[in-house]
């Protein structure tokens, strides 16, 4: 019984320490939260562009954000088209897309497994791409999502200087709403404006999210319109441009509003969904992925499989830390008050420190390694991400336009029970079969 409890105390470290790279990753992003984000010259040249709305059962926004992006793009109209996808729709989505300017695109398709946005991006880019409509760079967007008026200009500027696949800084509509959406809205600030903006400055690349991914005409046309076809579909685009050694930049001028989920079962939906979809891609990409940096060189390959191993993290430590520690306290409590087993007086070590038949629960308890762990690992939680949250938000309240943190507290504050919360639920999509549901749409309220 021994060499199991020292086994089990060996795994126990490499988890630990699997857990510590993560943590290390984003307190090294964290020192760098003080470097200017990067701006592309500005190109008189414009060159033509398309926007493209994946849309199901969307009718409460389609109109408005068509309506916004026509008449607030600082960009020539006769060099923007807005596309709809109006994808397996039950409702009048594709109606008032039209009515609203865009060109639509219906897509219906009977099988259930694919009822989901990466064949609504493909059916859409194939059919532009059959029509014979040529455009230098292609945006994809989400029905919910509006962007500053900028937003085209900034990606051209982009394009123009040679970037061929880009993302921007992700803000939200909604971050005063309620608690659920200013702690979703945090996550979101904190990644941009932490984690891409030290990716951009350090040449190394960002990971792509669907709302406001700019792509060149030149790779949709290389690519036949969109091989990604996974749940996670804009991260599965992201690591097979890297493995075409591509670069994916970050725009840190585009700024697109995201309408975030303001409920238990909006939140708990998408992140399912997201972790399923991520830790299916991990395991049929990830080590392909680690294994092109010794053919490419590159960091960004190390990086993002990091980046994508947070997901395994997280599933990880509730198959592990939960029956573990559960063992590691009975064990222990049992092995201060005395053995009740001829096997529990061999148990002499608990996390390196020695223990005898003699020792206090009350000093188990106090100075032997439980507190201490539980001190370390919810002190980091409580430090890390309030405080990585807090000065993404300060240095971005300008380009925000923000007068005052009021609203984002809640975010702030929040942000650690959020990630237990966030591991908790893609730990339950990994073991499910999370499915698309439609979601509470909220006014706009920033």
């Amino acid at each position: 019984m021994e060499i199991l409890y020292r086994t089990l105390e060996v795994i126990n470290y490499i988890v630990i320490g699997i857990c510590t790279l993560m943590f290390l990753f984003q307190f090294v992003m964290i020192l760098f939260f003080w470097l200017p984000e990067k701006h592309f010259k500005k190109s008189e040249e414009k060159h033509r562009a398309a926007i493209v709305i994946c849309a199901r059962n969307e009718s409460s926004v389609i109109a408005e954000t068509i309506r916004l992006f026509k008449e607030e793009q600082d960009y020539p109209a006769d060099k923007l088209d807005i596309y709809v996808v109006a994808d397996n729709c039950t409702d009048n989505t594709a109606e008032l897309a039209e009515q609203a300017g865009a060109k639509v695109i219906v897509h219906n398709d009977p099988d259930p497994a694919h009822h989901r946005a990466s064949y609504a991006i493909e059916y859409g880019l194939r059919k532009i791409l059959e029509s014979g409509e040529k455009y230098d760079f292609f945006i994809r967007f989400d029905a919910d999502n509006h962007a500053n008026p900028g937003y085209v200009s900034y990606m051209n500027d982009a394009y123009c200087s040679g970037v061929e696949i880009a993302r921007p800084f992700e803000n939200s509509t909604n971050p005063g709403q309620n608690a659920w959406a200013s702690v979703s809205a945090g996550y979101y600030v904190r990644d941009s404006k932490i984690a891409c903006n030290f990716r951009e400055n350090f040449h190394l690349d960002s990971m792509l999210t669907g709302a406001g991914m700019m792509v060149s005409g030149k790779i949709v046309e290389e690519i036949g319109g969109w091989d990604a076809m996974g749940v996670s579909d804009d991260s599965e685009f992201t690591l097979n441009r890297l493995l075409e050694n591509k670069r994916v930049h970050y725009v840190a001028d585009a700024i697109v509003y995201e309408d975030q989920p303001s409920t238990f079962k909006d939140t708990w939906n998408r992140i399912t969904r997201l972790g399923k979809g991520i830790h299916t891609l991990f395991w049929q990409k990830g080590f392909r992925l680690l294994g092109h940096f010794f053919k490419s060189g590159k960091w960004s390959n190390v990086d993002l499989f990091v980046q994508l191993l947070a997901i395994p993290v997280a599933v990880l430590v509730f198959c592990w830390f939960v029956p573990y520690y559960i063992f590691y306290i009975i064990v222990n409590l049992l092995n201060a008050v005395g053995p009740v087993a001829g096997w529990m007086a061999d148990v002499h070590t608990i996390q390196g420190v020695a223990l005898t038949a003699e020792v206090s629960a009350a000093n188990f308890l106090g100075d032997y390694g439980l507190i201490k762990m539980i001190v370390i690992v919810l002190g980091t939680y409580i430090v890390i991400y309030p405080l990585q949250t807090w000065l993404a938000i300060i240095t971005s309240k300008k380009k925000m336009g923000l007068k005052s943190l009021k609203g984002w507290y809640k975010g702030i504050f929040a942000s650690p029970l959020f990630m237990i919360f966030y591991s908790f639920a893609i730990f339950v999509g990994v073991f499910s079969k999370p499915k698309w549901k439609a979601v509470s749409r909220n006014p706009k309220t920033n």
